[in-house]
């Protein structure tokens, strides 16, 4: 809801007592809503202007907009390449068996629903996940679509990483993993090729859209293992 959807709701309960705003407070009431008009427009959903081809994409629009909202909490400081390394590791683990296959679960993913306890922690830091900068939005949605086109010719940059971490911590999670790379101010991780009793590491195929010929065959809403770091 708007601003201005809210301005008659504030004034009708005064409407016969009171008189009508004056000139200036219906220009500042206007120009208000110029200003937060366009981020509620922006705020968790496709602008109209930005023209993306949905059929194009190997998944729903709601789990295009949920690595977008990823890609702005995780990574939007980041140079490109490790803005799609950040999304190819919600890929990563859709694919992965241990993991949901709905890239929106992926992201959301916590443990017990407790504060601070998921996976990717700006979804359950107790903070607004609304984007409040426009530009940045579109770029993440941009990126959240390229990385999705059928067609898309994009490599995984993290050699098919699930794990990652900020450079400047040491989590004890990450002992035992194999680092793949370090893209911007990120480190990535993914099983080592020898873990005891642990599952052994799938064989990374370096192919241009894994991602997509998975999606073309994936069974929407299927019960799967959730991991855990």
């Amino acid at each position: 809801m708007t601003l201005m959807h809210l301005v008659p709701r504030l004034f009708s309960a005064a409407h016969h007592r009171r008189p009508k705003p004056a000139p200036l407070m219906a220009a500042l009431i206007v120009a208000l809503a110029a200003v937060f008009q366009p981020v509620g427009a922006f705020a968790r959903d496709i602008p109209e202007d930005l023209n993306i081809d949905l059929s194009s994409i190997v998944v729903s629009k709601e789990e295009l907009i949920c690595l977008a909202l990823n890609d702005y909490w995780e990574a939007r400081s980041e140079v490109i390449a490790g803005r799609i390394a950040v999304a190819r590791v919600v890929l990563n683990r859709a694919m992965d068996g241990r993991f949901r296959s709905n890239l929106c679960e992926v992201v959301k993913q916590s443990r017990g629903g407790a504060l601070h306890r998921c996976q990717f922690s700006w979804y359950c830091d107790g903070k607004a996940d609304t984007p409040y900068d426009p530009k940045v939005w579109r770029d993440s949605l941009k990126i959240a679509a390229a990385v999705l086109q059928k067609d898309s010719s994009l490599p995984d940059p993290t050699d098919g990483a699930l794990w990652y971490h900020a450079d400047f911590i040491r989590p004890s999670w990450a002992l035992g993993y194999e680092s793949t790379t370090i893209i911007g101010t990120h480190v990535f991780y993914r099983e080592a090729a020898d873990l005891g009793d642990a599952p052994k590491r799938k064989p990374f195929v370096e192919r241009m859209n894994v991602f997509a010929d998975w999606a073309a065959t994936r069974q929407t809403g299927g019960n799967r293992t959730i991991a855990a770091r």
